[in-house]
C-alpha cells in the first residue's frame, strides 16, 4: 500500500513539473498592440512594390478592419461616402510571434510584418512568406491611416 500511495505521489510531482505556464493572457504591451490595431478601421493611403513606381491613394482604395476575435475584412470604398466599389472580403488573421509584429490574414495568405503602429498610422511589410523567416522574400510596403 505504501508503494501505491508513494507511486502515486511521484506521478503527481512530475505532472505538475511538466506543467507549462498559463496561456491565453496577454501582457500590457500586447493588449495595446491589439487595441491600436482594432481599435479603427485602416484605409491603405500608399502601397510599394519593387520595380514599380509607388502608389498613393487619395479618395479611394482598401479599407481594413480587424476584430479582436481574429476576424477581419476589408473592402475597396470611397472614403467618404464608404460606397463599396466590388465584394466585402472576410478573413480570420493572428499574430505568428509572441511580440505581436507578425500577423498572418487567411484570405489573402499574406503575411504583415508591422513596421509602426500608432493611432495615427499603420505601416507593414507584406509578403506570402513570413518576411521574419525568410527575409528575401518579395515584399511591398503598404502604409494606413484611420478611416476617421
Amino acid at each position: 500500500m505504501k508503494h501505491i500511495q508513494l507511486l502515486i505521489i511521484i506521478l503527481s510531482c512530475v505532472l505538475l513539473a511538466s506543467c507549462e505556464e498559463r496561456t491565453g493572457y496577454y501582457d500590457a504591451d500586447q493588449k495595446e498592440i491589439i487595441n491600436l490595431l482594432t481599435g479603427v478601421e485602416w484605409k491603405q493611403t500608399y502601397e510599394y512594390r519593387p520595380d514599380f513606381e509607388p502608389t498613393e491613394y487619395r479618395e479611394e482604395g482598401r479599407i481594413y478592419k480587424f476584430n479582436v476575435n481574429g476576424t477581419g475584412s476589408y473592402k475597396w470604398a470611397n472614403w467618404n461616402d464608404e460606397t463599396i466599389k466590388g465584394d466585402l472580403v472576410y478573413f480570420r488573421w493572428t499574430f505568428t510571434t509572441d511580440n505581436f509584429t507578425v500577423i498572418y490574414i487567411d484570405k489573402s495568405e499574406q503575411f504583415w510584418l508591422i513596421d509602426k503602429l500608432t493611432p495615427s498610422e499603420l505601416s507593414v511589410t507584406s509578403a506570402f512568406q513570413d518576411p521574419v523567416l525568410y527575409p528575401n522574400t518579395d515584399k511591398i510596403v503598404c502604409r494606413f491611416t484611420p478611416l476617421r
